[in-house]
């Protein structure tokens, strides 16, 4: 698959098989973030690797599914699995240069992830001291992202924006099925200027 068409298959998934994802494949999607860039080189992002099915109904539980719609997807829908992103408490860089660090970990493993036939997402924690806790760690850690990762029911189709409408939205196809359409602005628009 030419790197183009696995951006377009990478996207962010909000319905799943409540299938197991095994360990070994948690860790090869960390690989992703393992070789990402990193600000001044110093590899500040820990990761935090979950298929215990108790632990990942708790971080189910804990996370905001779909912002821009009604819809929150049913625990038969949960993912089988979850990296969470963490850095330390203090931050040792700047929040932009951390978060910049996210960025392209997360993308990173979000091709790696699709590339190995798993869906996933990319979700800002609500309860960092309860994941804290949930995980056996020490507030010496931040948690920043919950990455959650399953075998997606849910198809992505990117679709043209109409009057710059970003808003996303999902249709119902039963069974836990779902087409999930995602407004895309224009090449024409993203670029605002040549020389």
């Amino acid at each position: 698959m030419e790197i183009l068409d696995l951006i377009k298959n990478a996207r962010s998934h909000r319905s799943f098989k409540n299938v197991t994802v095994p360990m070994e494949d948690l860790v090869k999607i960390v690989e992703g973030a393992h070789f990402s860039s990193a600000g001044a080189n110093k590899q500040f992002l820990r990761y935090f690797l979950v298929n215990d099915n108790e632990v990942c109904s708790k971080l189910f539980k804990d996370v905001v599914w779909a912002s821009q719609i009604t819809w929150k997807p049913s625990e038969e829908e949960a993912p089988g699995g979850y990296i969470i992103i963490l850095t330390d408490n203090p931050p040792k860089l700047p929040l932009n240069f951390i978060y910049a660090d996210c960025g392209i970990s997360l993308q990173n493993m979000k091709l790696i992830a699709t590339s190995l036939g798993y869906g996933v997402n990319f979700m800002e924690p609500v309860k960092k001291d309860d994941i804290l806790s949930l995980l056996n760690l020490s507030n010496e850690y931040i948690p920043l992202f919950v990455m959650p990762v399953g075998i997606p029911t849910d198809e992505i189709i990117l679709t043209d924006s109409e009057n710059d409408n970003m808003k996303y939205f999902r249709e119902d196809l039963g069974k836990h099925n779902y087409k999930h359409y995602v407004p895309k602005l224009s090449l024409d628009n993203l670029i605002i200027g040549k020389k």
